[in-house]
């Protein structure tokens, strides 16, 4: 019998505010999703669309992802979409 993937779980932010929050970054980690950012702080060469395993996140919406092996982080706002 075959399955048809009709809809994933995500979500995306948009240009006028982000609707990703801190609280969604929890639920991603938890359910061992991914997210995809623009931005990696201290990596030059980020493909925006490789999937980025979260790690945690601190109280100032930096995030830390694990990306080939090491741990590098990302701010809140430059995350463009998460799958859970």
């Amino acid at each position: 019998m075959k399955y048809v993937k009709l809809f994933e779980d995500f979500k995306k932010n948009n240009q006028e505010g982000s609707l990703i929050t801190k609280e969604d970054i929890i639920s991603c980690i938890k359910s061992g999703g991914v997210l995809y950012a623009t931005i990696i702080k201290k990596f030059a060469g980020n493909d925006p669309k490789k999937p980025l395993r979260p790690v945690s996140i601190d109280d100032d919406g930096e995030v830390t992802i694990e990306y080939d092996g090491k741990e590098y982080e990302v701010s809140l706002r430059n995350i463009e979409s998460i799958e859970y």
